[in-house]
């Protein structure tokens, strides 16, 4: 069982919002058999078709048929040990072969309904291409051609099975498939029988399984966080947080350790390291938003202890004002200006001058948000009259040319000589 489950893989990718992707089966260079250049081994007379199968290799880690290719002393050499009617299906499996090498599989299954090799191909093709819905279908057709033949070893047919209704996010099919195989203890399908608990948002069922696992690897901890934060048991989710982290440190990770420490300063403190690692804009304003939210709820704080009623300046209310356009990165620089200058007023003032340098710092950000909006709005105008001037060109482009054709069509009117029914062309 192990044998053939151990070179089977389910890759799962976890992150706040979780996204299963199954990669199915991958197979190492020992899985492989090496076949002889032809065979006589897997010869089927109770498989339709079954007679065709021995001109191709048959990997048993895999669900395909590859075609023996001969060169011409090879073939040559290979018919004399034929039969009659084995040449004549040997001919016939290369006549189907060169059809399927053109990959009219319409035609091929129209013409060969019950050809198994192609079948085999067929699903090789779609499962390599993500095509899993119709390679899901086509492993059917296979699972119920060759259960007489048995070709393949269930464990493996059942195990794609499972893998395919997986990658379709039909978890209660797939883990039917996985549980066949519970009592083996392999990690793999301990690990596959915890993802689909997950996707089934059985996330006690998730963490069950997943500490049976006799070896945790990475995405085994992926889907311990995911499970932990979904359940909203956060000091176990962070636990296993740190650990991805010190596993590979990244944005992805440093974001899933603030969001689950226990203390804002901590939490700021690695949303500001996420942030220096973030890769795009996208990432960046996130890191952003967490921040902004933390900072402002520590200014809050500060200006509570003090004596005297001061209102407070808001940086979601200077985000919320400002217009489409505006570099990330000098939001970024914006934001950090706005909190560092509030930080400084708050240790520097108290009272009305605390009062009066908060609300100096609002006006200063008005006026940011206020020239922003102006640049952003001449600009707008700038295309508007851009494009005005494209279409009036266009326009007068177009009369030139229907003045052009009326001062032609006049010429030719005034002038009889010129008309065809002069020259008896009517």
């Amino acid at each position: 069982m192990k044998k053939i489950l151990s070179t089977l893989a389910v890759c799962i990718l976890l992150t706040n919002n979780v996204v299963f992707a199954a990669e199915g089966y991958v197979f190492t260079a020992a899985d492989v058999q090496k076949a002889p250049v032809y065979t006589q081994s897997l010869q089927r007379t109770n498989l339709l078709y079954g007679e065709y199968l021995k001109y191709y290799n048959i990997n048993p880690s895999k669900i395909d048929a590859d075609f023996i290719v001969l060169s011409k002393d090879e073939e040559k050499r290979f018919l004399k040990t034929l039969s009659k009617s084995e040449k004549e299906n040997y001919e016939y499996a290369k006549k189907v072969q060169k059809l399927i090498q053109k990959r009219d599989w319409n035609k091929i299954f129209q013409k060969y309904p019950n050809y198994f090799p192609a079948y085999l191909q067929y699903f090789d093709e779609c499962y390599s291409k993500g095509h899993n819905a119709e390679a899901l279908r086509i492993l059917k057709k296979i699972n119920d051609m060759d259960k007489k033949g048995q070709v393949f070893d269930i464990r493996l047919v059942n195990y794609t099975f499972g893998t395919l209704h997986f990658s379709l996010n039909q978890f209660n099919q797939a883990i039917n498939y996985f549980k066949l195989y519970e009592s083996s203890g392999d990690d793999l399908i301990i690990a596959s029988i915890a993802n689909c608990y997950y996707g089934m948002k059985n996330y006690q069922s998730a963490i069950k399984y997943a500490k049976q696992l006799k070896e945790v690897q990475y995405q085994d901890k992926e889907l311990l966080y995911a499970s932990y934060f979904a359940l909203k048991d956060y000091p176990q989710a962070n636990k296993y947080a740190l650990e991805l982290l010190n596993e590979l440190y990244g944005f992805d990770n440093l974001m899933k350790v603030q969001a689950t420490s226990a203390y804002d300063n901590i939490k700021l403190s690695y949303a500001y390291k996420a942030r220096e690692v973030a890769q795009n804009d996208s990432q960046i304003m996130m890191a952003n938003d967490v921040i902004a939210s933390l900072e402002q709820k520590k200014l809050d704080a500060s200006t509570s202890k003090t004596n005297q009623f001061v209102k407070i300046p808001k940086w979601i209310d200077y985000v919320k004002q400002m217009p489409q356009g505006i570099p990330v990165s000098e939001i970024t620089e914006k934001q950090d200006e706005f909190f560092k200058t509030a930080n400084q007023y708050l240790k520097k003032y108290q009272g009305q001058q605390l009062t009066n340098a908060f609300n100096s710092l609002s006006q200063d950000f008005n006026t940011y948000v206020q020239n922003k909006k102006t640049e952003y709005y001449q600009a707008q105008q700038l295309e508007a009259q851009k494009a005005l001037l494209l279409e009036q060109q266009r326009s007068n482009a177009i009369q030139q040319q229907r003045n052009y054709i009326d001062a032609q069509r006049m010429y030719y009117l005034t002038r009889p000589y010129y008309s065809p029914r002069y020259y008896g062309w009517w």
